[in-house]
This record gives structure tokens, C-alpha cells and sequence, in this order.
């Protein structure tokens, strides 16, 4: 039995639109535009699509730098693989645990978020489900689905992925173009990116955090790397391709909003509200409350991609890991005849459902308390987005090393080494951030996440003495390995690697 049977995925097999797919899905720009802008509107007011523009420039330049890696380094770990080039196994694996940390989190949110969403917009058509736990079973539902859609060939979610983010984005942009025709409430003017409008750098530099998360999972596009046809050409046009054309709808349709709302303190409160995403406040006030339904119907479309594209993120860095032996040998099996990750994929579907039935147990049905899939969206994304953030910088301090060792004649002053620095002043900004004080449960977040990171240092420690072996081979580029002869799952397993 060899690793061609069992620990392989699917070569040569992705486009570039596929590939596209992958972080637009990530990416998940309606949810974005629906849930996110009031963060950036309490701090940064009418100025939204100025802190949209810099946080878009900061996500251009750290796209840059995976762009770089993944053309070089194709394997499903991405990041994971990217820190091992430039550090070494140990530290590689430290970056790989916390981003798989980061995705998992943000993984088991979004489906509670979908859950939890689909049965308040079922309650608006005046399907009322029995019971303050149906958000419970649609999550099942939930997840059943998204594991057929990612157990056969992965062209069926990278496709399934690219419609359902083509669609529901058709509607936001054109109920933004409807509001730019008639100019909304203020008229056209260069207010939204002037600094008064921010009432000064505070206020911007808060309001850029929450802009930076909105461009947040279009870097996942590199772990499918490994199977696409012709990834050299594929992820820069995949990945700066997508945060480009994300900044250009970003700013356009937080444009709109700016107008929309108006420049007045009651128009910038309205839109400031968190309780009341900016997308159906606008469907609203232009159109009717007919519109409310469709775009948030629109809204859990984006929500389900975004949870499809996490789930292939997700799964394919826990199958890296295992494959390398880090993990539990079992995720690294891949389907006989698919070469899809499908125990990788049960794993995290599985994991989410449990951690969804905890929150529900924690957090039981009572008047004016928040749902608990709400509270759980909430925590966990917090949470992902405080890891994502550490792994940004990471990742743009391993392209710094790695390019000056690696690129010798290639290297250039610009491209490797001012603009990993953008990245890394950029992201710093968003992770210092995310660390401000924050009530109640959020005040939790960053310890989660660095007992999580103290955890994986402890483990890493214990392989280094018990399985040298094992990390000695932590975070290989499998792609400079094609020629090699497959290696027998016997020998991976005597040195701690994954087996059958």
C-alpha cells in the first residue's frame, strides 16, 4: 500500500477559475459588506471606503507575498509549508498550527452563523421550525451538505463556490449601482475619503482593522496549489488577482453606503449600528422590505460559500499536517478515487457540530440575551481573526528570510522587501488592534488564541525528543518530490509519519 493510494490528492486537475473560487469563497465579500462595515463605521464615520482603500493595499501587498511562495512552493499546507522553507520544521509547524487554528475557528463559526441565520430568514417567510435548537439540526443539514459537496472530485465545490459567490454579489452590486444613479441621500462627493470625514488617524487606523478582516481567506487559494494544473500562473492571477478585484467592489459599494446613509451624525448612526447590517438597512430605505428578504437571502448564499471554502482550507491544512505525521495519521488519508481529503473534511464537520451543541448547552434560549449561535459566531471568528492576524505577519517576515536566501539573482529591493514590509505593518496594525480591551466573553479572545500557540510549542517540544525524526520532515515541498519513487505508508509510519 503506498502514499499514491492513500495520502495523495488529485494532481493537475484545477484551473485558474477554480483556484479563483477558492478565495472568493474564503473571501465571502457579501457577508463582508453586510455584517462588517458598522465596525468600521463606529470609529472611522462616513470615511469607510478610505479605511476600505488602505486595508485593500495592506491585502494587496501580503497577497503579493503568498502569490511568490505559492508559485514556488505547491503544496496543500500553504502557509504551513511556507514557514518550514524559511525557518526550519519546527517553526514551519508553528505556523501551520495556528493557521490551522485560525481556519478551524473561523470554520466552526461561519456554520453556526449559517445555522443560526437560516432559521431567522425561514421565521421571516413564516416558516416558524419548533423549538429554540432547530438552528441545531440545520447545522446537520448544514453540514451533511457540505460534506458531499467536498467528498467527490474538488472541481464540485470549486464550482458550486464560484456560483453561489457570482450570485449573491450580482444583487449587492446592483442595489450599490441603483444608490450611486440617483445619488442617494448626500449626493456625490469626495467626503468618504477625506480624514475629517474619520474624525482624524484614531479613527481610521481603528476603523482599518475591522477593513482588514474584510478581505480575510483570499490566501487560501494556495492550498490547492498541490492540485493545480499549472499553479505558477494560476495563484498570483488567483490570489492578487481576487484582493484587487475585491478592493475595487469593496470601495464602490462602501461608496454607496457613504451616500446612502448621508454625512449627517443620524445617517452615520444608522449605518454604525451592528444589529442592523448596512446591506438590508439599504435594501430598505431604496427599494422595499421585499429587498431585506432577497439580500439576506443573498447573504446566507455567501455565508454557505464562505463555509465550503473554509472547510477546504481547513481540511487540507490538518491533511498536510498529518501527512507529515504531526497529526493524527487518519486525516491524512485521502479518498481512493476522488483524492479528496474526505476524513480531514468529517473531522472539522464533526468538531463543528460538537462545538455548536457546547455553545447551545452554554448559552440556553432566554428573553434579550443573545442567540448562542450568535455568541458562538461571534467568539470564534473573533478568535480566528486574532490568529489570522499572527499568522499574516508571520508569513510576511518568512518571505522577507526566504526571499533574500532563496531568489539571489531574482531578488529585487521593491517586490521582496518593501512590500512584505507593507504586509507586516499593515497586519501589525489590525493584530494591535484586535488586542484592545473588549467586554464581557471577548475579553477572552487573545488568551484562547495564545494558549493555543503555548499548547503547539509544548508539542512541538515533545515530537523534537520523541520523534526526531518525524520533524525533521515537517512542512516537505511534495512538488519537488514528484519524481521520486512513492514511499511506503510501512516507513512513514516507523518515524511517526501518517499511516493507514
Amino acid at each position: 500500500m503506498t502514499t499514491e493510494t492513500h495520502n495523495q490528492l488529485k494532481k493537475n486537475v484545477l484551473s485558474t477559475w477554480d483556484v479563483i473560487s477558492q478565495a472568493l469563497a474564503f473571501l465571502g465579500p457579501v457577508m463582508s459588506m453586510s455584517f462588517l462595515t458598522a465596525y468600521i463605521a463606529m470609529a472611522a464615520g462616513s470615511a469607510v471606503p478610505l479605511a476600505v482603500l488602505l486595508g485593500g493595499l495592506t491585502m494587496v501587498a501580503l497577497g503579493y507575498v503568498v502569490a511568490q511562495f505559492a508559485m514556488r512552493v505547491h503544496a496543500a499546507g500553504a502557509i504551513y509549508n511556507y514557514a518550514a522553507k524559511a525557518f526550519g520544521p519546527e517553526t514551519g509547524f508553528m505556523g501551520g498550527w495556528v493557521y490551522l487554528f485560525a481556519v478551524l475557528c473561523l470554520t466552526i463559526a461561519i456554520i453556526a452563523g449559517v445555522a443560526g441565520w437560516t432559521t431567522e430568514i425561514l421565521a421571516m417567510l413564516g416558516v416558524q421550525l419548533p423549538g429554540a435548537y432547530m438552528w441545531i439540526v440545520v447545522a446537520v443539514i448544514e453540514c451533511v451538505a457540505l460534506y458531499l459537496l467536498s467528498y467527490f472530485d474538488v472541481r464540485i465545490s470549486t464550482k458550486t463556490q464560484l456560483w453561489l459567490v457570482f450570485g449573491s454579489v450580482a444583487i449587492v452590486v446592483l442595489l450599490a449601482a441603483y444608490v450611486l444613479i440617483i445619488g442617494g441621500a448626500s449626493g456625490y462627493s469626495l467626503t468618504p475619503f477625506s480624514f475629517s470625514a474619520a474624525g482624524g488617524m484614531q479613527g481610521l487606523a481603528f476603523g482599518m482593522i475591522f477593513a482588514i478582516l474584510m478581505y480575510t481567506g483570499f490566501e487560501s487559494a494556495a492550498v490547492l496549489a498541490e492540485e493545480t494544473a499549472d499553479p505558477k500562473r494560476s495563484m498570483p492571477i488567483a490570489i492578487v488577482g481576487t484582493v484587487t478585484a475585491a478592493v475595487v467592489l469593496y470601495i464602490i459599494v462602501t461608496y454607496a453606503y457613504s451616500i446612502g446613509f448621508g454625512f449627517t451624525p443620524e445617517g452615520v448612526a444608522a449605518w454604525a449600528d451592528p444589529n442592523v447590517p448596512a446591506l438590508f438597512s439599504m435594501a430598505g430605505m431604496y427599494v422595499g422590505d421585499w429587498l431585506v428578504v432577497v439580500v439576506f437571502l443573498a447573504a446566507i448564499v455567501d455565508g454557505f460559500a464562505v463555509a465550503l471554502g473554509c472547510l477546504t482550507t481547513s481540511a487540507r491544512v490538518a491533511f498536510a499536517i498529518a501527512r507529515d505525521g504531526a497529526l493524527p495519521g487518519f486525516l491524512a488519508r485521502t479518498h481512493p478515487t476522488h483524492k479528496t481529503p474526505h476524513m480531514a473534511n468529517g473531522a472539522v464537520l464533526v468538531l463543528a457540530l460538537i462545538v455548536a451543541v457546547g455553545f447551545a448547552a452554554a448559552f440556553p434560549p432566554a428573553e434579550g440575551a443573545p442567540t448562542a449561535y450568535t455568541i458562538e459566531f461571534g467568539y470564534l471568528a473573533g478568535i480566528g481573526a486574532i490568529a489570522i492576524e499572527v499568522i499574516y505577519v508571520f508569513v510576511s517576515i518568512a518571505a522577507i528570510v526566504w526571499f533574500r536566501r532563496e531568489l539571489k539573482q531574482e531578488y529585487n529591493i521593491v517586490k521582496h522587501l518593501v512590500i512584505p514590509l507593507v504586509a507586516v505593518v499593515g497586519a501589525g496594525a489590525a493584530l494591535y488592534g484586535s488586542l484592545l480591551p473588549q467586554p464581557g466573553l471577548l475579553a477572552t479572545m487573545p488568551y484562547v488564541a495564545a494558549a493555543w500557540i503555548v499548547i503547539g510549542l509544548l508539542y512541538i517540544v515533545y515530537l523534537r525528543s520523541a520523534k526526531p525524526g518525524l520533524v525533521a520532515q515537517i512542512g516537505r515541498d511534495l512538488s519537488a518530490m514528484e519524481s521520486a519513487e512513492p514511499v511506503d505508508v510501512r516507513f512513514q509510519h516507523d518515524t511517526g509519519a501518517a499511516s493507514d
